[in-house]
C-alpha cells in the first residue's frame, strides 16, 4: 500500500481509509457530508467533486475518480483527523 504524503494533483483517482478507532461519530458525519460542509467553508474548496464514502464497523473509506476536492486538507484541517491515521492510495481500494 502506498501512503500519500502530498496532495496529488495529476491523479485521476485516489482513495483513503481511516480506522473508526480514531474518529468520533461527529467526525464520521462530517466526512460523509463533506460536500455540504465544505460548501459553507471560506477556506477555498474551489472544486467540489464528491467522494464516495463508505462506513463499515471498522473503518471509513473514501474513493474518487477525480481528486479535485482536497480531501486531505479537509480531513486534517476541517475534521481534525491526525494525518498519520489516514492511509492513502492511488487507484481503487
Amino acid at each position: 500500500m502506498k501512503i500519500k504524503h502530498d496532495f496529488v494533483t495529476n491523479s485521476s483517482s485516489s482513495s483513503f481509509f481511516i480506522s473508526r478507532h480514531w474518529l468520533s461519530d461527529v467526525q464520521i458525519d462530517i466526512i460523509k457530508n463533506h460536500i455540504i460542509i465544505a460548501s459553507h467553508l471560506p477556506t477555498g474548496y474551489a472544486w467540489l467533486d464528491r467522494w464516495d464514502i463508505e462506513v463499515t464497523d471498522g473503518e471509513v473509506k473514501g474513493y474518487t475518480s477525480m481528486d479535485n476536492f482536497d480531501m486531505e486538507k479537509f480531513l486534517t484541517e476541517e475534521v481534525g483527523v491526525d494525518d498519520s491515521h489516514i492511509f492513502w492510495s492511488e487507484g481503487t481500494y
